[in-house]
Formats: structure tokens, C-alpha cells, sequence
């Protein structure tokens, strides 16, 4: 169903910047998918807060490039090499992680890929290659930094990064809808599993976002309405704010789920799609 508005469009919100805290001082966190928008954002503000950060990534140039950017906050992060289609891979990198953390008390699973084709006709590769990486090299990461925390005694948090994707589904990227369905699902159990250990675990859900990844979705879009990927891409914006939402906005709610501030929000699918998801 459709929707009438009586009231006119207002003017987009302005992005509200805050000054860091010293919040997680002290902390040490693994953000995967790091050298991505949301994992580049979530870095730079965990590193501003005090924290050690590693940050892993797939693309090892865009990894020291995101490093390289952190400026004054770049010594205290640090790049690993992963591809979490492989589960040797993430097992490594999450030794890596640690020896260079000393030990780890938080992770961001920021990493995806999305594909965009007809529902009907998308390929049983694509279905393999989006769950590969979006749920089980996900579910892996967040199983062994668990895992390894647990050893150490260590009370953390997991913020698993799903998608309004997750929640409403789109229809010409099925597969990445199912996939972030997947995690939001994986997450609740996982915030179950974990909670005797004191390690919480919960997901934020955004939506359209200025990531590179967004103006992915612009370009497929794009094609197959025949317009132009700007001009899609001024379209996938928040309704309720008037605009894209900033990665730093979205690096503010991960930061608070990883802090005991959130202690008593858990297994949750967090909407941070600037109120576009009712539920």
C-alpha cells in the first residue's frame, strides 16, 4: 500500500558531530570489513575513544589506506588480511588480531558483499558466495573471537553490522536480504549462548548510508531502471531525515553496544536506518 502525505517535505537534518569520549580507553577491538565506510568509521571512532583497534579487510591497499587516514589516531590501529569466504583465512587473521591486541574484547563484524540481479534469476553462486562471506565467514569470526575471550575471561561484546536489508527485504538483491536475515537470526541466538560468559552481543540494522557500497547499489539500480547511478543515488536516502545517513552516525550506536552501557540491550536488531523500519 501506498502512502498520502498532508504535510510537505521538510528540509534534510543536519549530521550532529559530537567530540569523542575516552570511553573504551584501554579497550582492544577487531572490526572486520575495515576499510569499508561503517568499518572505517567504526575504527576511527573506537580509536578516538582510547581503544587498540586491528582492522581487517579483503583489500590490503584500501587497509593501509584507511590506517593512513586515521591521522593523529592511526598508531593505535593496526591491518590484517582476511577473506571471510574462507575459514582458514578468518582463522588466522583473528590469531593475528590477537597476538597484535594481546587479547580481544570486542569485535565489529562489519564485512559484506551484495549482488543485484531479478530474484528469479539469481544464480546458485551468488547464493554461495553472499552466505560465504555475509553469514558463515561472519558467524566464524564472531564464534572464534568468542571463543578466544571466553579463555581469557575476557566480558565483551559482539556488534554483528545486518541491514534494514535484513528486516524488509529488497527484491532485486534477494540473497543479501536472506543473508543479513540470517545474521539478525544468528545474533539472537548467539546473544543466548553467550550470555553466561558476560560477552553481549547484539546488530544494527542501517540503511541507506553514503558508503561505497550504496553507490554500488546506485550503479545496479541504476542499470536496470536506465537512469542515471547519481541520480538514483540522491534517492536512497533516509525519509525521516531528508538525507543519507553519515558512517560516523552509525559508529556511534556500535560503539555504545560495545560499551557496558548497553549491558541490558541484548540479541537485538537494532534500526539505524534513520526511521525507516518500523519494526
Amino acid at each position: 500500500m501506498g502512502s498520502f502525505a498532508t504535510r510537505g517535505e521538510h528540509a534534510p537534518l543536519a549530521v550532529r558531530h559530537v567530540m569523542p569520549t575516552r570511553s573504551h580507553a584501554g579497550k582492544r577491538y577487531l572490526v572486520l570489513g575495515g576499510a569499508g565506510g561503517a568499518g572505517k568509521a567504526a575504527a576511527a571512532l573506537l580509536a578516538a575513544e582510547g581503544a587498540s583497534v586491528v582492522i581487517a579487510d579483503v583489500r590490503e591497499q584500501a587497509l593501509n589506506e584507511a590506517i593512513a587516514s586515521l591521522g593523529p589516531n592511526a598508531g593505535a590501529v593496526s591491518g590484517v588480511v582476511v577473506d571471510l569466504g574462507d575459514a582458514a583465512s578468518v582463522a588466522a587473521a583473528i590469531e593475528e588480531a590477537i597476538e597484535k591486541l594481546g587479547a580481544i574484547d570486542g569485535l565489529v563484524n562489519c564485512a559484506a558483499i551484495v549482488r543485484h540481479v531479478d530474484p528469479l534469476d539469481t544464480p546458485w553462486g551468488d547464493w554461495e558466495r553472499i552466505f560465504s562471506i555475509n553469514v558463515f565467514g561472519a558467524f566464524e569470526a564472531a564464534r572464534l573471537v568468542a571463543k578466544a575471550m571466553i579463555a581469557k575471561g575476557i566480558r565483551g561484546a559482539i556488534v554483528n553490522v545486518a541491514s534494514e536489508a535484513g528486516k524488509k527485504g529488497h527484491t532485486q538483491s534477494l540473497a543479501y536480504s536472506a543473508s543479513k536475515a540470517a545474521m539478525i537470526n544468528f545474533t539472537r541466538v548467539l546473544s543466548e549462548v553467550l550470555a553466561p560468559d558476560d560477552i553481549n552481543v547484539n546488530c544494527v540494522c542501517p540503511g541507506g548510508m553514503a558508503t561505497d557500497m550504496l553507490r554500488e547499489v546506485a550503479v545496479a539500480y541504476g542499470d536496470l531502471v536506465s537512469q542515471a547511478p547519481d541520480d538514483v543515488f540522491k534517492q536512497l536516502i533516509s525519509s525521516q531525515l531528508r538525507r543519507h545517513i553519515d558512517p560516523t552516525e552509525l559508529a556511534r550506536t556500535i560503539s555504545f553496544l560495545l560499551s557496558d552501557d548497553a549491558m541490558i540491550i541484548r540479541g537485538q536488531a537494532i534500526n539505524t536506518d534513520g526511521g525507516d523500519t518500523p519494526y
